[in-house]
């Protein structure tokens, strides 16, 4: 099995601004083009073997930059995506704790606070099943594979790795845009690498 660098977007106008993002095609702002220059440079130097991302702008705009730098042909998927957060789409954290606050507390509770949209535990079996068959298709690589995709998903495949409950997902932080989780899953068991590796960035 190989190494899976999951690797987050580049950062959006919303991202800067705390909105929730979910499906929307926001693109890439300015910031979040020099991220992914940056981020392709370092992913580059691990020679991946295979490119795998989110089929959402903010992720194919990134996953485009690594593939210009490494040669590889991004293959996008939906299984990638971030979770589907309905009627919270496009709010901040203080709007939504004023328009729904009974949803805000499910949330910081660790629930899934929207009505609409899809859950948490939706969002990480499709995501999961995505991980999995990338590991199984390059099972015989030495050298990584690289998966572009949200913050969500990210830390939904390491709660999986490291046996965490899905209501204890407000413990991890998201951490900056561009960053790189690695996961070992060469073992029987997968092992956590790294996470939210932002060595690369110009911060």
């Amino acid at each position: 099995m190989p190494q899976l660098l999951l690797v987050r977007h580049g950062e959006t106008a919303w991202n800067r601004a705390q909105r929730w993002q979910g499906h929307h095609g926001e693109p890439l702002s300015a910031e979040g083009r020099a991220e992914a220059a940056a981020l392709a440079a370092r992913v580059a130097s691990d020679n991946p073997v295979a490119l795998y991302s989110s089929d959402l702008p903010r992720a194919a705009e990134t996953a485009q930059e690594i593939a210009r730098t490494t040669g590889l042909e991004p293959v996008f998927d939906a299984r990638w995506r971030e979770v589907d957060v309905g009627e919270w789409l496009g709010f901040t954290p203080e709007e939504v704790q004023e328009r729904y606050p009974d949803g805000y507390a499910r949330w910081l509770a660790g629930g899934t606070g929207w009505r609409e949209g899809e859950t948490y535990p939706e969002m990480a079996e499709r995501a999961l099943a995505a991980a999995r068959e990338v590991a199984e298709r390059h099972a015989g690589a030495t050298e990584p594979v690289v998966c572009v995709t949200h913050g969500g998903v990210i830390r939904a495949i390491l709660m999986d790795v490291v046996g965490m409950p899905a209501a204890s997902r407000r413990l991890l932080a998201t951490g900056p845009t561009a960053t790189i989780t690695s996961i070992d899953a060469h073992a029987p068991i997968w092992r956590l690498g790294s996470y939210n590796d932002a060595g690369h960035l110009p911060r």
